[in-house]
């Protein structure tokens, strides 16, 4: 334990990225952006706020001096309705401008949070292997993810903030001064003290962030994924893991309460201390005030004006420090979001790149192609060169892991070679527009998504509008579920996601699968890949799927994922992965005249189902 205490103590202080003007630019920049009618309002509370302070500095003032020197009741009268007079017309038009920034502060919250989600599903799929990009991911979560509480606008907003306070430090300032310059020294002596204070509390709240943000992740996961959604929730009860998810939960809640106390520890010194500075700070300001007035050197209206300055001082000067402060940690919270929203991860084409090839089927090469995940502790492809020719169907097959899902997803562009090279119609994947190079195939995944909703935006994957409906039955019916949709009383307008629609349908797993594979048949892109798409067919559905795969197939590159080798007949060719490499190329005969690897697993497959019918018998 205390190894482990050691190691954290050693870690490397994080620091910002970007300063704090970078930040109040690209906030600025931003909000302009989205509303200038709203950033000029934001802009044009700080001459407000400067006006106001002024008018409400000097009326007890002008107001006792009034009470002295006039001769009669109507001047006195008249100076009190135009001094309050003045004070209610600028505090209308100020709260209309507070109005402005409370809907800046609440409005930007959401432009920022759709930012975010933006961002994330724009963002190149290889990146989710990447630490040091989903830490980045994750920081700027924390912030954006967390509506107006959270949003980098409050930033901007207090940065305005500070200038008003700033400015009318500096009118109440030269006030005070004509009493005694020493007090502004006092004042700004004491808030720096202050200042220094918090910074390091925020500081230290701060070099956290990551550890919080971590054990939030975790109670999200456990609280939600695992014991809200359905999915998880029949093996919980199968297996009766209630009460091991509840002791995973009690632990992470003790680590949540004890970086909370971490935080509250820290505030509660900073607070004690800034209220002794403040007592020890205003106490001999006040004394030097009243000296001065039992010495005659003040009149009455002088008493009251420094008074009430150097009370209103103290609170500009807390204002300001309690700004900084805050905007010191918000410059870290937004240089957190400008370093994810703003810099480039992506290693494929955004703009530019060679024309997409169309209306025909493209060849697929690998060239000394070698890959591994960032956590993998070996090679998962090594070295892995074949070609697979312009309109061929070929088969993947191997054991479980052997790394046949992910060399389509290399070939996808989903995933990057660690070295080598992938080429698509004779084209690297990196000459390649990258939405070109994604709209180039059509995938049937064994992890599918469902939106949530019709069952045709889900099949065409586009807005209603869009579709080609008369395409959409034709893909429907090749892929079988046509007769199911019809029978629905909604048919293809049924909603998909319960979750999220009440009347929606709840499909099996065999009934999905030919769903996502209707999908894969109305985009018809120039190459196919069928990841295990029999997986939860019944054997007379399985069966008339090898019956049409020519239908299927035709007219595109086709590759088929199995780990049923009597599945591949029908392939011009057979790809057997085994150890991170080719094992074995060939059509069916050919690898079982071999005897090789293949017709090993072959047989083995061959003998079981083979008994199974016999004990069946």
């Amino acid at each position: 334990m205390a190894e482990n205490k050691d190691n954290k103590q050693k870690e490397p202080k994080r620091k910002p990225k970007y300063g704090m003007w970078t930040c109040i630019k690209w906030l600025a920049a931003r909000l302009w952006k989205w509303d200038k009618l709203t950033a000029v309002c934001c802009i044009a509370t700080v001459p407000l706020a400067l006006v106001l302070y002024a008018v409400n500095l000097y009326t007890p003032t002008a107001i006792l001096n009034a009470l002295q020197t006039a001769k009669s009741f109507d001047i006195v009268a008249l100076t009190v309705v135009m001094l309050f007079g003045t004070q209610l017309g600028f505090r209308l038009i100020k709260i209309v401008t507070d109005g402005a920034r409370g809907l800046a502060h609440h409005d930007g919250a959401m432009h920022f949070y759709f930012e975010l989600v933006k961002r994330m599903s724009e963002d190149d799929f290889h990146l989710l292997l990447d630490e040091d990009y989903l830490t980045r991911r994750r920081r700027a979560g924390e912030v954006l993810g967390n509506s107006a509480a959270g949003s980098p606008t409050q930033y901007l907003l207090n940065a305005v903030n500070v200038v008003a306070d700033l400015l009318c430090f500096l009118m109440f300032g030269s006030v005070i001064s004509l009493l005694h310059p020493a007090i502004i020294l006092l004042l700004i002596a004491g808030s720096f003290v202050t200042f220094f204070l918090q910074k390091r509390q925020q500081n230290r709240n701060h070099a956290r962030t990551d550890e919080t943000a971590a054990v939030n992740q975790k109670i999200n996961y456990l609280s939600w994924n695992l014991s809200a959604n359905p999915r998880p929730g029949k093996d919980i009860r199968l297996y009766g893991l209630a009460p091991f998810l509840n002791q995973k939960g009690k632990k992470l809640i003790g680590e949540h309460t004890k970086l909370l106390k971490f935080r509250q520890n820290n505030q509660s010194v900073v607070t004690v201390g800034t209220h002794l500075v403040n007592a020890l700070r205003d106490g001999v300001a006040y004394l030097v005030l009243i000296y001065a007035a039992m010495e005659g050197r003040v009149t009455a209206g002088e008493f009251v004006l420094y008074f009430s300055a150097i009370s209103q001082m103290s609170g500009f000067i807390g204002g300001i420090i309690g700004y900084f402060g805050s905007l010191h940690e918000m410059r870290l919270k937004t240089s957190d979001c400008i370093e994810y929203l703003d810099d480039d991860y992506n290693r494929l084409r955004r703009e530019g790149g060679i024309p997409k090839p169309t209306g025909r089927p493209l060849s697929v090469e690998f060239q000394n192609v070698t890959f591994k995940y960032p956590r993998g502790d070996k090679n998962v492809l090594e070295n892995v060169s074949f070609t697979i020719r312009a309109g061929e169907k070929i088969s993947l097959v191997g054991l479980n892991g052997a790394g046949k899902t992910t060399l389509t997803m290399l070939m996808c562009g989903m995933y990057l070679p660690d070295e080598g090279d992938i080429l698509i119609d004779g084209h690297s994947v990196f000459e390649y527009n990258r939405d070109d190079l994604h709209s180039l195939f059509s995938l049937l995944p064994q992890e599918y998504t469902v939106l949530p909703t019709s069952i045709a935006e889900n099949v065409a994957m586009q807005d209603r509008a869009d579709i080609d409906e008369k395409r959409l039955w034709s893909a429907m019916e090749t892929a079988g579920i046509a007769d199911r949709v019809r029978a629905l009383p909604d048919g293809i307008e049924t909603g998909m996601s319960k979750e999220y629609d009440a009347n929606a349908v709840n499909f099996s797993g065999g009934e999905m699968q030919k769903l996502l594979l209707a999908r894969v048949l109305y985009h018809r892109a120039p190459i196919m890949i069928l990841d295990e798409p029999t997986a939860a067919l019944d054997p007379i559905a399985e069966h008339q799927m090898y019956l049409k795969y020519n239908e299927i197939a035709g007219g595109t590159t086709a590759i088929f994922i199995s780990h049923r080798l009597a599945s591949t007949r029908f392939c011009d060719r057979i790809y057997l992965l085994d150890g991170a490499s080719f094992a074995e190329c060939g059509t069916h005969d050919e690898l079982m005249e071999k005897g090789g690897k293949y017709k090993e697993l072959f047989d083995i497959q061959s003998k079981y189902y083979k008994e199974g019918a016999t004990d069946e018998l």
